[in-house]
């Protein structure tokens, strides 16, 4: 009776009890089901498996190495191992966990192993000269020590990059740490092929190829209708402690929810209970007082560790390099991830997410000419009695079910609840040549969102006409819930912007209500749901065809209050049975390269626009298409792509200024606009050399108005926020020999003018090119403690992050700032 153990895709399907036959397949991450070659026999990987049964520890053990043994099941009956624990090879490994045996595990020239008896003589199985060489990289990147990752999931099951016949970043735990990114907008500053520009709301618009990436994010993968809203732009209060990575696609993301942009889609995957017990802490303190703890332990909660845990807390308190503003975070997240069965798992979390600050939003106003004031980076234009307390409460779970070692079932759902109070006011107002006044604009808002979402498709491998290929099937819904009160009103004090007061009287409420220049409740409920497929046809060896739809059902009914005018207004918008083509193609040049190409299709639902006679508008459609070649080097451990993009827009909603409506704004809409991005992109990430971990990715972006309500526009750029030139790199270098201790980081943001043209007077603001250098020294003091100090903005760059118009919105980047992080691994 003989036992094979293997890695698969798939969870364990039967274990052995007793000395009988079976058959053990377990989760591997994207280690394909391949035996371990001869050179990765020797590679290093740090493991933690507890003492038992000799069966269950040889099981464990090659799981998580990734290797294959097989062995007769009375050979290993009633035998104890002591586990492993430390950085080993592959066949150290075994040589350990068979050490009080008579066993030994005998590779193939496959590189998969078989147990045997040791030799008569009692010599042991001689282990070679251990190296590390490389790293396998499956789909979770922390501890993997990496820039780039094995799989994403941002799609429908693990896919490499190679794999993906679209752009996709992945922000990987390392990349996290190693820049202290801490929230989505720090993230997505980092990120290539992103540009992100602040809203007066104090949240910030992230835009990917020239247009604006609205609320297309999802957790775990289930797509949610997060951000998309005045009150908080495309972002949100979510810290990043207890998130693994951040997959951004970019690029329509039609087949990920349904409604959507051309624009990309943001995939936050949450760090799961773990196999082994770890815990790290981190401490870090900087410039502006800004100091962060976060702990993050996880392990095995029972003896099989068939029950894992995760629990992360973290809390930063902070000031800015403006006067007036502070910021405190707190973030408490537990996970349990449990084994029903061989076959079943059963993920579940909870998070709770606190932040309490007195922001300084708006930005600075500018002179009635567009003339800069050359204020000071410290200026802050607004009463210090601003407030801003954000609560959000996320529950996850999924259910996964491995069939057999080619087909499996996932079952995902998320539940998210916002709360924000905010009070604040800006100067909004431009200063007139000779004096130094501006206006005081105030804002009241209660916000209150519930969003939560499902999905669940089934994922398998079939062959057919000597191939194997790739089918998903799935649905998906989600619900998003917004009952909101705001009102905006002038305050009666003015500010100086050269001498500013901060104790400008705090008004009651009852005054933004009373004197609102716009507002009052909003209530909306959004509901949409859908089924889609994805076939992946390999018709040759070097060949696969994707192809894959979506059938989308949408549906969002909104009641507004005009507090201003007293007009109430109902919006419904319906849409049926929308179809989202998407097909690709990849083709293998050679072991390294993958050529590829991609269409996609989206739409983006209107409804709740009206024209002037009071039907609502069509759907804003578009088509994305793609082509490109993608490498992957060195066993994964790189990953190198470049494409060139070109996305068309119409029918988008557009404000007829001729018109009168019951809307925020007054005014009717049209479906008129009809634009044009294209460009490409070049990426790297990954191990370029021994001990270089880099991040680099440039791009070239050109947006053009085809048709417009004003003709004038026709020809011109459609968005001046984006900039042409964009390139964004990190880099961290490990030493080698007596400063091996060491590290070294370094990268650059930089990019090509932007501007932005006032609506109302025409005056160009513009922010010219610009670089701005960060950089970083790591020393590890011993196995456990590190400590690492970062600097941003080395060299003291003076510019504007985000350029807005003559009364508000322009924005300083950063002055020079260092941060100290100590870190401990247990």
């Amino acid at each position: 009776m003989s036992f094979v153990y293997k890695p698969s895709a798939g969870r364990l399907s039967s274990a052995v009890r007793g000395g009988l036959l079976a058959l053990a397949t377990v989760s591997a991450g994207s280690l394909a089901a391949v035996p371990a070659s001869a050179t990765e026999q020797h590679l290093v990987q740090s493991f933690d498996i507890a003492a038992g049964n000799l069966t269950e520890v040889l099981t464990r053990f090659a799981s998580a190495a990734g290797a294959a043994i097989s062995f007769d099941a009375r050979q290993t009956e009633g035998l104890h191992s002591p586990g492993l624990k430390g950085s080993f090879g592959i066949g150290e490994g075994f040589a350990r966990i068979l050490g009080n045996s008579t066993l030994q595990a005998e590779p193939q020239a496959n590189g998969s192993y078989v147990l045997r008896p040791r030799p008569a003589n009692g010599s042991a199985l001689e282990l070679g000269a251990t190296s590390i060489n490389a790293q396998m990289l499956g789909a979770t990147t922390q501890d993997s020590g990496s820039y780039t990752t094995g799989a994403v999931t941002i799609g429908k099951g693990e896919h490499s990059l190679k794999e993906t016949p679209q752009s996709v970043t992945v922000m990987t735990r390392k990349m996290l740490d190693d820049q202290n990114l801490n929230t989505i907008d720090q993230v997505m500053e980092k990120t290539p092929g992103i540009t992100v520009y602040d809203s007066t709301m104090g949240g910030k618009y992230f835009y990917s190829r020239g247009f604006r990436m609205s609320g297309q994010y999802q957790y775990d993968g289930v797509p949610l209708d997060m951000g998309n809203s005045y009150v908080q732009a495309d972002s949100f209060s979510s810290d990043m402690a207890f998130y693994d990575r951040v997959e951004v696609l970019r690029g329509a993301v039609g087949m990920m929810k349904g409604s959507g942009g051309t624009a990309g889609g943001v995939n936050f995957v949450r760090k799961r209970g773990q196999g082994t017990a770890k815990t790290e802490l981190d401490l870090s303190g900087g410039t502006w007082d800004n100091y962060r703890g976060q702990v993050d332990t996880g392990g095995p909660l029972n003896e099989s560790g068939t029950l894992r845990g995760r629990a992360v807390i973290a809390e930063q308190s902070r000031h800015a390099f403006y006067d007036n503003d502070k910021r405190k975070d707190q973030v408490y997240y537990g996970a349990l991830d449990y084994d029903l069965t061989p076959e079943t798992a059963l993920g579940l979390g909870i998070a709770y997410e606190d932040v309490d600050a007195s922001p300084c939003w708006g930005g600075l106003p500018r002179y009635k000419s567009g003339a800069d004031l050359k204020l000071s980076r410290s200026t802050c234009l607004d009463p210090s009695w601003n407030t801003w307390r954000s609560k959000r409460t996320t529950y996850f779970g999924d259910l996964k079910h491995q069939f057999n070692d080619d087909w499996a079932l996932k079952v995902a759902g998320v539940y998210t609840q916002n709360t924000q109070d905010t009070k604040y006011a800006f100067a909004a107002s431009s200063v007139a040549p000779g004096t130094s006044s501006t206006r005081l604009l105030g804002s009241l808002y209660d916000y209150d969102q519930v969003d939560y979402g499902l999905d669940a498709y089934i994922d398998g491998k079939f062959e057919a006409l000597g191939q194997q290929h790739e089918l998903v099937l799935g649905v998906n819904a989600s619900r998003s819930n917004k009952d909101d009160f705001y009102a905006v009103s002038f305050l009666k004090q003015n500010q100086n912007v050269f001498n500013p007061d901060r104790h400008v009287p705090q008004p009651d409420d009852s005054y933004f209500i009373d004197n609102a220049s716009r507002g009052g409740p909003v209530k909306s409920i959004t509901k949409q749901y859908g089924a889609y497929s994805t076939l992946r046809l390999k018709v040759a060896d070097p060949l696969t065809f994707i192809v894959g739809s979506r059938v989308s059902w949408y549906k969002s009914d909104t009641d507004s209050f005009f507090i201003d005018s007293g007009i109430a207004q109902t919006a419904k918008t319906t849409e049926t049975g929308q179809v989202t083509p998407f097909a690709g193609l990849l083709f293998d040049l050679n072991e390294h390269l993958t050529a590829y190409a991609s269409y996609s299709d989206i739409f983006t639902p209107q409804g709740n626009a009206r024209t002037q006679s009071g039907s609502a508008l069509t759907p804003l459609l578009g088509q994305s298409y793609e082509l490109g070649i993608k490498g992957e080097w060195f066993d994964g451990r790189l990953n190198s792509a470049f494409n060139v993009f070109r996305t068309v827009q119409k029918d988008q909603a557009q404000t007829d200024y001729n018109s009168s409506c019951a809307s925020s704004d007054g005014y009717c809409y049209l479906n008129a606009g009809k634009v044009r991005a294209q460009g490409f992109e070049a990426e790297v990430s990954g191990e370029v050399i021994d001990r270089l971990q880099l991040l680099a990715g440039y791009t070239y972006t050109q947006t053009k108005t085809l048709e417009d309500i004003d003709s004038g526009k026709n020809g011109a750029a459609f968005n001046t926020y984006v900039p042409r030139h964009m390139l964004r790199m990190w880099g961290d270098y490990s030493l080698s020999g007596p400063l091996e201790r060491f590290s070294i980081g370094a990268g650059v943001n930089a990019q090509s003018d932007n501007f932005r043209s006032s609506p109302a007077t025409g005056n160009r603001i513009t922010q010219a090119g610009y670089a701005v250098w960060s950089g970083r020294i790591g020393y590890r003091i011993d196995d456990t403690w590190s400590v690492a100090l970062n600097g941003n903005n080395l060299f003291d760059k003076r510019y504007y992050r985000t350029v807005g118009t003559e009364t508000f919105g322009n924005y300083y980047g950063d002055p020079r700032n260092f941060m100290v992080s100590v870190k401990a691994d247990f």
